[in-house]
């Protein structure tokens, strides 16, 4: 069995444990088969006949999961889905989390920011902007940092090109009313 990923820009997915990688449309594609089959449903392994061409389909990453390891009479063709699409980017993107727990009204330090392979959290090159902003609720050890947890500015130090004490142009300090 041949593990056969179709994508339209094959170089933008990674997918562990595939034979192949194309962009050729699905209809070329099943011109080397007899049969496709769609089977991101499929309960038992169908039974072919000697010398039938059976390719299966699916577009579910847990369906090519599970068929992966099947011995199927057959190709296995991965046509990712949007949804698939989004947890195979997902899935080698490192996001933010917690190495410590954070309770609500502290202020998120550096060393407060680990990063994971994967996850729902913010993306880790949004570590910079982390730091600095006041969590708005309790955060366990481990928790993917998301940006409605967090303040939306951060306070003290840590603003960026943020100088409230100094008077803007004109004179007059922040917050004065005219």
């Amino acid at each position: 069995m041949r593990r056969i990923l179709l994508a339209p820009d094959p170089n933008a997915l990674s997918v562990d444990q595939v034979d192949e990688v194309t962009a050729e449309p699905i209809e070329e594609l099943a011109t080397r088969y007899h049969i496709v089959i769609p089977s991101d449903h499929l309960g038992d392994t169908p039974i072919l006949a000697d010398g039938i061409r059976a390719a299966f389909l699916c577009t579910d990453l847990q369906a090519f999961e599970r068929l992966r390891t099947l011995d199927l009479p057959g190709d296995l063709l991965f046509k990712p889905s949007a949804v698939a699409r989004l947890d195979l980017l997902r899935s080698v993107r490192r996001t933010l989390v917690t190495k410590r727990p954070i309770h609500e009204g502290e202020v998120i330090a550096e060393s407060d920011l680990g990063e994971v392979l994967g996850g729902s959290g913010v993306a880790a090159e949004w570590r910079d902007q982390m730091v600095g902003r006041t969590a708005l609720y309790d955060m366990m050890e481990g928790m993917p940092v998301d940006f409605g947890f967090l303040s939306e500015d951060p306070v003290g130090d840590n603003q960026r090109g943020s100088h409230q004490d100094e008077a803007p142009p004109g004179g007059r300090s922040k917050g004065e009313v005219l």
